[in-house]
C-alpha cells in the first residue's frame, strides 16, 4: 500500500512539473493569441474591466497562493464556467480549451501580478498614486 502511495505521489509531482513547464513556455504574444481564438477577450482584459475581471485583478487577488494548485484550479474555472467569485455575472464554460491550453493561460494569468512584484521600483497590487 505505501508503494502505491509513493508510486502515486511521484507521478503527480511529474505531472504537475510538465504542466508547469507548458505553462512556463506561454509568452505574451502566445497567450494572446489563445485569448483571441477561444474567445476570452469578449469578457476579459489585462488591464481594463469588461464583462468580466482584468486579467490583472484575478492575478493580484490570489497573489500569495500556493501556485500549482491555483494553477489547477483557475484552469478548471476557465473550462467548466463558475460564478459568485467577482459578482453575479456567470462566467461561461469554454469546454473547447484543452486542459492543457487552460492550464497554461492560468499560469499567464496568475503570473502578471507576480512577475509585476519582481520588478525593480514595483507598486503593491491595487495600489493608486
Amino acid at each position: 500500500m505505501n508503494r502505491r502511495i509513493r508510486a502515486c505521489v511521484a507521478l503527480a509531482c511529474a505531472s504537475l512539473a510538465s504542466n508547469a513547464a507548458l505553462a512556463e513556455a506561454l509568452t505574451d504574444s502566445e497567450a494572446k493569441h489563445l485569448f483571441g481564438a477561444y474567445g476570452c477577450n469578449a469578457c476579459h482584459a489585462v488591464d481594463e474591466a469588461r464583462i468580466g475581471p482584468p486579467y490583472r485583478a484575478v492575478a493580484a487577488r490570489y497573489l500569495g497562493s500556493a501556485q500549482a494548485e491555483l494553477d489547477a484550479w483557475l484552469a478548471t474555472k476557465i473550462r467548466l464556467g463558475g460564478a459568485g467569485s467577482w459578482g453575479f455575472v456567470p462566467m461561461v464554460a469554454n469546454p473547447r480549451i484543452s486542459h492543457a491550453d487552460a492550464l497554461a493561460i492560468a499560469h499567464w494569468i496568475l503570473a502578471l501580478e507576480r512577475d509585476a512584484q519582481r520588478r525593480p521600483g514595483a507598486r503593491a497590487a491595487g495600489a493608486t498614486e
